[in-house]
């Protein structure tokens, strides 16, 4: 097992901004993120993943990198995001969280790349300290699970709010993880509940690097 920070620098900062949502025609995403892939690395997009679930036909989880020196707030208004969701053909705003890369945990090998299995839920934390504490305890739990890496971001506006992000190889495995799992079940409780979005389990679809080399590894 393998725990690293991803603060980085204060000159140089690492954010994720990660929007889910579902849409009739879901093959529409990659060309729109094609299209606009000069946009996304003018406003410092290193990476963009797509996800489509496999629980929920026609629901969507997109998770872009951003290595900016300026404001995350810039990224967030930027005209082009909305440009974005029109095309992609939503008629509402989606569940959106952008928040800071704080800490990573790879438990054992990678799935090969492309064939991600993603676990990904936003919940409400009393501390961020004390629920990657709670992560670095559970990564015994979590490798029996099949889980390969936990990836933990905090939220750029609400202290108490992270995204954690869990890749696996398996997709049965996943399931049982999100579904029958006890372990699972204290850390999903606030997932689904008020302004929060159900857990998302989903498979790899499409990988953009802007100006980039090639890949499917999240930061």
């Amino acid at each position: 097992m393998r725990e690293s920070s991803i603060m980085g620098d204060t000159a140089l900062r690492s954010f994720v901004f990660a929007v889910e949502f579902a849409v009739g025609e879901p093959e529409r995403v990659w060309p729109v993120l094609t299209h606009h892939e000069e946009n996304l690395r003018e406003l410092g997009a290193h990476y963009a993943f797509i996800y489509e679930s496999i629980v929920e036909a026609g629901r969507v989880l997109v998770v872009i990198g951003v290595r900016t020196r300026e404001p995350l707030l810039d990224f967030l208004r930027s005209p082009q995001l909305f440009e974005w969701f029109d095309a992609v053909g939503l008629d509402d705003l989606p569940a959106v969280f952008a928040g800071e890369a704080v800490a990573r945990f790879d438990i054992g090998e990678a799935p090969a790349p492309g064939t991600e299995i993603v676990v990904a839920a936003v919940t409400p934390v009393e501390d961020v300290d004390g629920f990657i504490a709670r992560v670095r305890a559970s990564l015994f739990k979590f490798g029996r699970a099949g889980i390969r890496r936990t990836l933990v971001y905090r939220a750029f506006d609400t202290p108490h709010e992270v995204m954690f992000l869990q890749q696996l190889a398996d997709p049965d495995k996943a399931l049982v993880w999100v579904e029958h799992s006890e372990v699972a079940a204290s850390w999903l409780t606030a997932a689904g509940v008020g302004a929060y979005p159900p857990v998302f389990v989903g498979r790899f679809v499409n990988a953009m690097r802007p100006a980039q080399t090639s890949g499917t590894d999240l930061h």
